[in-house]
């Protein structure tokens, strides 16, 4: 493993090692895991911030052979280095949205990196009800410009199948595998409350959430198209009033275009769901809001197609280029992929025994189970009618049209 960094060493490690503070300046170190700070999210890595008299500061990541919350599961160290690489690699497509990286020590699997303290995660934002106006023109371009040049499509096919080598990240690309596609595979033993068993065991008994969710493991599974982050929830996307960081690159992978896209917008089915059964907002405030999250949704998926288009305009090969409706065929294939993998990660999240912190914005038990029915039954309806879509105009009427049913129906 080497050597493990901790509130002690931290400071002569970095004096050592590093040129990014004066050697006479007192550091002072904090173990991010240890602030009582109900908006830090994560329970993989171990995270340092380093600040010196001044004020500056950076973040030290170190990966460890096992999870910080479960010290008796292992994993790979080799993640850290995979993480670096990947974040070197988006930092060349897409600079404005990475954070900065300073040094990297492969011996004790440890990268330090852009502090980004003027940054907050999207997750709690949401909860807030803030609104970001640049915020789905910002991630479709990371998405877009990511997945396209990161791909055959625009790379060698020896560069490609370099990546495919390098990326096979097995042990943390195999949790997401499992964790956002099938029932109960992160089991904590924690009992659920009567109601929300009811309806777990409602959702998980219907042939089509059993057959879809396989299905979109499966294309998650096996199509390796581009570089993926892996983990791309609203907690690993930070905002400022101008701009995003996407943080926190560990299960990546290379896999299919549809794969950040779709485990994205699970996060604003969640969002959306939470909202309406909020008590804390008027039904002006909350149909407000509710708009920009539906905006948001359609304003990320069409900013993908159309950033995508620009950069297969200018760098796609010419054998695909060439061929009249190959595009078409691809951009279909990422709205039906994206539907399965959105609805089978919320599905599995909203059902699962980790809290949603999304939910947290509610304080009634029972309207927090019926935010969680709301999700279950959202995800059910696009299932059933993704292969009708001609556009994500569609999964908008699917997401307005069942909450109207299920809120009719529930009398609120």
């Amino acid at each position: 493993m080497g050597l493990i960094l901790d509130n002690e060493n931290i400071e002569l490690y970095v004096k050592k090692r590093t040129k990014l503070f004066d050697q006479h300046s007192e550091l002072t170190i904090v173990n991010i895991a240890d602030q009582d700070d109900e908006e830090t999210d994560g329970f993989v890595n171990f995270l340092f911030r380093i600040i010196d008299n001044a004020g500056k500061s950076v973040i030290l990541k170190q990966a460890r052979p096992y999870i910080r919350v479960f010290d008796e599961a292992s994993l790979d160290v080799s993640r850290n280095k995979l993480e670096y690489e990947t974040m070197r690699i988006r930092s060349n497509i897409c600079h404005n949205y990475v954070p900065e990286i300073f040094h990297i020590d492969y011996e004790n699997n440890a990268f330090i990196m852009e502090d980004c303290k003027d940054y907050r995660p999207l997750r709690f934002e949401m909860s807030k009800m803030k609104r970001f106006d640049d915020l789905a023109k910002q991630i479709s371009e990371y998405m877009s410009k990511s997945n396209f040049y990161t791909s055959e499509y625009f790379l060698s096919s020896e560069d490609h199948k370099g990546l495919q080598a390098a990326f096979v990240n097995i042990e943390m690309r195999n949790i997401i595998e499992n964790a956002a596609f099938i029932k109960d595979y992160v089991n904590v033993g924690t009992r659920r409350d009567d109601i929300h068993e009811t309806i777990v065991e409602w959702i998980w008994q219907q042939e089509i959430v059993q057959l879809e969710t396989l299905k979109s493991r499966d294309i998650f599974m096996k199509k390796g198209q581009c570089l993926v982050h892996g983990d791309l929830h609203t907690s690993n996307v930070l905002v400022s009033e101008d701009n995003i960081k996407i943080i926190d690159m560990e299960y990546t992978f290379m896999g299919p275009f549809s794969a950040d896209m779709g485990y994205f917008l699970a996060n604003f089915i969640f969002a959306y769901s939470a909202l309406m059964m909020r008590e804390d907002c008027s039904t002006s405030e909350r149909s407000d809001y509710a708009k920009y999250i539906l905006e948001t949704i359609e304003e990320t998926v069409d900013n993908y197609y159309k950033n995508f288009r620009l950069c297969w305009e200018k760098g796609a090969k010419e054998i695909y280029r060439k061929v009249p409706g190959y595009l078409e065929n691809i951009e279909k294939d990422f709205l039906f992929e994206s539907m399965g993998i959105m609805a089978s990660a919320a599905i599995c999240r909203v059902t699962g025994d980790f809290e949603l912190t999304d939910l947290n914005c509610i304080d009634d038990p029972l309207k927090k189970n019926k935010a969680r029915s709301l999700v279950m039954l959202i995800c059910h309806q696009v299932f059933k009618e993704k292969e009708k879509y001609g556009g994500i105009k569609d999964l908008i009427k699917t997401i307005v049209d069942t909450s109207k049913v299920f809120i009719s129906i529930n009398g609120f």
